[in-house]
């Protein structure tokens, strides 16, 4: 959901990644230059091999129902930071 969100939230253009790490399946983000966006990559004890990683889209164009929330919640704590 994390990466779900900051793809619809960013103004840069990111490319959706998944890999299977550490058993669980896991999303991260890229941009053209390859640089990697993972919020989340904190929750593994090791590191993520983003290089074994392939561009996947998610499954829907728009943001998933949980995913919404997350946004919502981004866009609530961006209010009260002004």
């Amino acid at each position: 959901m994390a990466s779900e969100a900051l793809f619809h939230l960013s103004d840069l253009t990111l490319y959706p990644h998944f890999i299977r790490h550490e058993g669980s399946p896991h999303w991260y983000l890229k941009d053209e230059s390859g640089t990697v966006y993972d919020l989340t990559a904190a929750q593994f004890k090791t590191e993520v091999p983003y290089d074994l990683g392939v561009r996947k889209g998610f499954l829907t164009k728009k943001p998933s129902k949980r995913t919404k929330i997350v946004m919502r919640r981004v866009k609530n704590v961006r209010a009260l930071c002004k």
